[in-house]
Protein backbone atom coordinates (compact mmCIF):
# COMPACT_ATOMS: atom_id res chain seq x y z
CA UNK A 1 0.00 0.00 0.00
CA UNK A 2 0.97 3.52 -0.38
CA UNK A 3 0.74 5.52 2.21
CA UNK A 4 0.74 9.50 0.79
CA UNK A 5 1.37 12.30 3.75
CA UNK A 6 2.76 14.46 0.63
CA UNK A 7 1.58 15.95 -2.38
CA UNK A 8 5.21 15.31 -4.05
CA UNK A 9 4.60 11.42 -2.89
CA UNK A 10 1.93 11.35 -6.01
CA UNK A 11 4.86 10.47 -8.41
CA UNK A 12 4.51 6.93 -6.37
CA UNK A 13 0.80 6.48 -8.17
CA UNK A 14 1.31 4.80 -11.49
CA UNK A 15 -2.40 4.31 -12.22
CA UNK A 16 -3.72 8.24 -13.99
CA UNK A 17 -7.30 8.14 -12.83
CA UNK A 18 -6.21 7.55 -9.03
CA UNK A 19 -3.36 10.09 -9.54
CA UNK A 20 -5.81 12.46 -10.97
CA UNK A 21 -8.54 12.20 -7.77
CA UNK A 22 -5.81 12.78 -5.82
CA UNK A 23 -4.02 15.83 -7.31
CA UNK A 24 -7.39 17.10 -6.77
CA UNK A 25 -8.34 16.06 -3.42
CA UNK A 26 -5.08 17.14 -1.85
CA UNK A 27 -5.62 21.30 -3.37
CA UNK A 28 -9.29 20.83 -2.50
CA UNK A 29 -8.54 20.02 1.23
CA UNK A 30 -6.12 22.53 1.73
CA UNK A 31 -6.14 25.40 -0.43
CA UNK A 32 -4.70 28.20 -0.20
CA UNK A 33 -2.76 27.30 2.78
CA UNK A 34 -0.17 24.55 2.57
CA UNK A 35 -0.82 20.96 3.09
CA UNK A 36 0.19 19.29 6.42
CA UNK A 37 -0.87 15.90 6.71
CA UNK A 38 -0.76 15.84 10.43
CA UNK A 39 -3.49 18.55 10.18
CA UNK A 40 -5.73 17.38 7.08
CA UNK A 41 -4.97 13.97 7.06
CA UNK A 42 -3.48 11.40 4.22
CA UNK A 43 -4.11 8.86 1.31
CA UNK A 44 -3.87 5.29 1.52
CA UNK A 45 -3.69 3.72 -1.91
CA UNK A 46 -4.84 0.17 -1.37
CA UNK A 47 -2.29 -2.42 -3.75
CA UNK A 48 -2.41 -5.65 -5.11
CA UNK A 49 -2.29 -8.09 -1.85
CA UNK A 50 -3.00 -5.37 0.67
CA UNK A 51 -5.66 -6.91 3.13
CA UNK A 52 -7.93 -5.81 5.80
CA UNK A 53 -5.57 -6.47 8.21
CA UNK A 54 -2.95 -5.15 6.30
CA UNK A 55 -3.98 -1.75 6.67
CA UNK A 56 -5.05 -2.00 9.90
CA UNK A 57 -1.58 -3.00 11.49
CA UNK A 58 -0.19 0.09 8.54
CA UNK A 59 -2.62 3.34 9.39
CA UNK A 60 -4.88 1.70 12.35
CA UNK A 61 -8.25 1.51 10.50
CA UNK A 62 -10.36 -1.62 10.14
CA UNK A 63 -11.63 -1.23 7.04
CA UNK A 64 -14.40 -4.57 7.67
CA UNK A 65 -14.82 -3.70 11.27
CA UNK A 66 -16.90 -0.89 13.65
CA UNK A 67 -15.55 1.73 15.94
CA UNK A 68 -18.64 1.76 17.90
CA UNK A 69 -19.76 -1.77 18.16
CA UNK A 70 -18.24 -5.48 18.08
CA UNK A 71 -20.02 -6.30 14.82
CA UNK A 72 -18.12 -6.51 11.50
CA UNK A 73 -19.06 -6.26 7.84
CA UNK A 74 -21.43 -9.16 7.17
CA UNK A 75 -22.69 -9.23 10.85
CA UNK A 76 -26.16 -8.53 11.16
CA UNK A 77 -26.43 -5.20 11.61
CA UNK A 78 -23.00 -3.72 10.64
CA UNK A 79 -22.93 -0.32 9.84
CA UNK A 80 -19.77 0.86 8.59
CA UNK A 81 -17.40 3.99 10.01
CA UNK A 82 -16.25 5.59 6.62
CA UNK A 83 -18.41 9.32 6.27
CA UNK A 84 -18.59 8.34 2.92
CA UNK A 85 -17.74 5.75 0.04
CA UNK A 86 -17.40 6.80 -3.61
CA UNK A 87 -17.44 4.14 -6.47
CA UNK A 88 -14.97 6.27 -9.30
CA UNK A 89 -15.72 4.99 -12.94
CA UNK A 90 -15.69 1.30 -12.36
CA UNK A 91 -12.06 1.20 -11.55
CA UNK A 92 -11.87 1.87 -8.10
CA UNK A 93 -13.61 3.20 -4.57
CA UNK A 94 -12.81 6.17 -2.39
CA UNK A 95 -13.29 5.57 1.55
CA UNK A 96 -12.89 8.80 3.86
CA UNK A 97 -12.93 8.36 7.24
CA UNK A 98 -13.38 12.11 9.01
CA UNK A 99 -11.64 11.40 12.23
CA UNK A 100 -12.38 15.37 14.21
CA UNK A 101 -14.57 17.92 13.82
CA UNK A 102 -11.56 19.96 12.14
CA UNK A 103 -11.91 17.80 9.23
CA UNK A 104 -8.78 15.65 9.61
CA UNK A 105 -9.60 12.66 7.27
CA UNK A 106 -8.24 9.22 6.19
CA UNK A 107 -9.05 8.77 3.18
CA UNK A 108 -8.49 5.25 1.21
CA UNK A 109 -8.47 4.71 -1.98
CA UNK A 110 -9.71 0.61 -3.24
CA UNK A 111 -8.25 -0.25 -7.11
CA UNK A 112 -10.92 -3.30 -7.96
CA UNK A 113 -7.99 -5.11 -9.35
CA UNK A 114 -6.27 -6.56 -7.16
CA UNK A 115 -8.06 -5.78 -4.12
CA UNK A 116 -9.18 -8.13 -1.12
CA UNK A 117 -12.45 -9.83 -1.93
CA UNK A 118 -14.38 -9.04 1.15
CA UNK A 119 -12.75 -5.18 0.90
CA UNK A 120 -14.48 -5.33 -2.40
CA UNK A 121 -17.86 -6.73 -1.12
CA UNK A 122 -18.09 -4.04 1.53
CA UNK A 123 -17.34 -1.17 -1.29
CA UNK A 124 -19.99 -2.83 -3.63
CA UNK A 125 -22.65 -2.91 -1.24
CA UNK A 126 -22.03 0.75 -0.02
CA UNK A 127 -20.49 2.55 -2.60
CA UNK A 128 -22.42 5.88 -4.20
CA UNK A 129 -21.60 6.79 -6.89
CA UNK A 130 -18.89 8.99 -7.24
Amino acid sequence: MLILRDPAQLAEVTQPDIKALLQQRFHNICDPEPYDWERHGYFVVLQSGDTAESVEQAVGINLLGSLFSDEAYGDPGYMPDFEFLLNHNDAFYEAVYIANDDGYAQVFIIPKEGADKRILQLCEEFAESG
